[in-house]
Formats: C-alpha cells, structure tokens, sequence
C-alpha cells in the first residue's frame, strides 16, 4: 500500500459504502489520514451522486388517520438502483410516520410532530429539538440541503389558532443542521413574517428557496399558485402556475427538484399524460414545458387508479413512481419506460432518493 499512489487509493477507497469506511478508519493513522481528506471526501461525494440509493418505508398504519396513536410496525428497506437490497430494519412506533426527503444524504422523519434527522446508510437517527405545536393539527415542513454551506434546513409551518377571531395565524420556524454540530432547544429560529396562506405537500428546496403548493382550499389566484420562502432574506412571495389552464379537478400537481432546478409536474386524468415544466428563469417567472410522457405506454397504467409520482433524474431517465410494485424509468430521449426489478411496494410506500453522506450531528 505503501507504494501506491494517494490519488489511486483514493479512488479505490472512493467505492466502498460509508459504512465500509467507517470501519476502514479505525486501520491505521494513514488510512484514518486518507479517508478523512477533504479530496477523498468529495471523491467520494461525486461517485455517491452518480449512484444514488432508495429509502423506502411501509407501515401498517393508515395516514388519513393523523389522530391514530396505537402501535404500528414500520419496515424501512434500502435498495441501489439496480434494485439490490442493502439493509432491512424494522421496529414498534406509535402513530404514522411521514418521510420529508432533502434530495440530498440525510431524511427527514416526523412522528406525532417530532422531527428526527436519519442517515440511512450510516443508520443513525437524531432526535432533534421539540417544535411549535400546530393547534389546527397536520404537518407543514420542508427540507434540503444547501451545497454551499454543507447545511442541512428544516422548515416547520405551524398554526397558531385565534379563539377570538376563530381565525389561524400561520407562523414559520427554521433549524439549521450542520455536519457534526450539536442540535438544542434553542436551534428552532422564529421567522418575524407570517405564512401568507396554507400550503399543500412537502417543501421543495431549490437554490435557498423553498417552494410549495397552495392548498386548493385557499382558493389560490392565477399568480397565487405556489408559496416561496427565500431563506436569506426570510421573506414570502409567489409564483403563478405556468399553464394557469391545466389548474383543473381530476388533475393531480406536485413539486419536485430535477438537477437544480424547481419543476412542476402536471398529470391531466385525459388525455392520461404528465406534463413537467421546469422554472428556467426565477426572477422573470418563466417556466418551459420540458417532457410530456405518454402514460397509456406505461405498463400497468390504469387511468382511474393510478397516481404518478416522479422521484428523481439520473442518467438520461426520470425516476417515477406509479403506485406499482416496481419503479420505472422514463427515458427523456426515447420516450420510452424501463421497467425496474418487483420490489413487493405497496401503493403507500413511502419512498425517498438519497446519496450516501458521511454527515452526523454530535449527541
């Protein structure tokens, strides 16, 4: 070993999984000295990001039941994107758990409104801090991971509720994770503005903005139709819906984050197909139509039943899933599906793409 070169053994170690390193560590003082490399570290990070992983969760818990606390057993799996399992675990917990991803290495859990950070591939979980209660009940979160600070951000949109005016007040909290710092109860950041109106879904971070849908019960306008936060300046804005016309029921709309950039993805129940535009320009406004996927060339589609979901990109194809027992890939330059490996997912599985991150937070 000793003869060969540092940039070689970097690239070889830069294979193994984290936890394999971890354990490479503990070796000696001159393998301890190349893993913990700033080079090797973001070697590592760039093979990890070209061969991201899947978290998934089942439970037997229903969700529309937000009030249930009896036992569940929740199962969470990992797999590559070959579909080659990586580890099993399972365990007793009280309520329904939600999974809030960061399209980054670490997940967010919550149950019974408290938050943990999880890192699958180190399988470390962190409690963190007690947040606000929402007294008109449900959880309004988000989070992601900025690059540039190496920063995890977690936002909790929390109801105050007014006996007086029997009115809420939506009020914004944000906690800041950083690699290997410590976590107390005074991490929770009271923002001064208010939440201009309900939101709908997880949060969707995308260059220190967060994005959401209005909840349709808001009865949103035109330009009213997705909620920013831009976490420099802690202020609320909006941006309008790009084709207003395809605002309509019986159309499923959600937000996701496709290499770096806020896309909208627009399933209309006819013609079947899905629509995702992505945000080009944040300052003007302008969104651009970048794929439209013909669903009756899915496998298994069932216009009535089936609910799509796009997860990720990676390699030249979407990563959807259809509420089937496999995933699928769409490839944007045939247009056509791949068909990943049966993993026995439910329609409910809980799903969350990760690369795997040396990042912990200390005790």
């Amino acid at each position: 070993m000793a003869k060969i070169p540092l940039e070689i053994k970097s690239n070889i170690f830069s294979r193994l999984p984290v936890k394999i390193i971890g354990k490479c560590r503990c070796v000696s003082k001159d393998w301890l000295g190349i893993l913990t490399d700033p080079y090797f570290l973001q070697l590592h990070l760039e093979r990890a990001q070209k061969d991201r992983q899947f978290l998934f969760l089942d439970q037997s818990a229903d969700h529309d039941d937000k009030e249930d606390n009896r036992r569940q057993v929740a199962r969470f799996f990992t797999t590559n994107m070959e579909g080659v399992m990586q580890f099993r675990a399972r365990g007793l917990v009280v309520g329904y758990m939600y999974m809030i991803p960061s399209g980054h290495g670490l997940v967010c859990l919550v149950n019974r409104g408290i938050f943990y950070a999880f890192n699958p591939c180190m399988k470390k979980i962190a409690r963190l801090p007690k947040a606000q209660p929402s007294t008109c009940g449900g959880v309004d979160a988000g989070f992601g991971y900025i690059q540039s600070t190496k920063e995890y951000k977690l936002v909790h949109l929390y109801n105050i509720k007014n006996e007086e005016e029997l009115e809420c007040t939506i009020k914004c909290e944000i906690m800041t994770l950083s690699d290997g710092g410590v976590v107390s109860s005074n991490s929770w950041k009271q923002l001064e503005n208010e939440c201009p109106v309900m939101v709908s879904g997880w949060g969707v971070l995308v260059d220190k903005k967060f994005y959401w849908m209005v909840w349709e019960g808001c009865n949103p306008t035109e330009n009213q139709l997705i909620m920013s936060l831009d976490l420099e300046t802690e202020t609320f804005g909006f941006i309008p819906h790009p084709h207003v016309t395809s605002y309509v029921e019986g159309n499923d709309m959600f937000l996701v984050e496709l290499q770096g950039q806020l896309c909208l993805v627009d399933t209309f129940a006819y013609p079947p197909v899905t629509n995702v535009w992505i945000l080009k320009d944040p300052v003007k406004k302008i969104w651009v139509k970048e794929y439209t996927i013909d669903l009756t060339k899915l496998e298994g589609f069932d216009d009535e039943l089936t609910q799509i979901f796009i997860l990720g990109y990676l390699n030249g194809e979407l990563i959807i899933n259809s509420q089937q027992e496999r995933l699928d890939f769409y490839n944007v330059g045939s247009r056509f599906f791949r068909k990943g490996p049966n993993l026995n997912l439910r329609r409910d599985t809980g799903i969350c793409i990760y690369t795997e991150t040396f990042f912990s937070l200390k005790d």
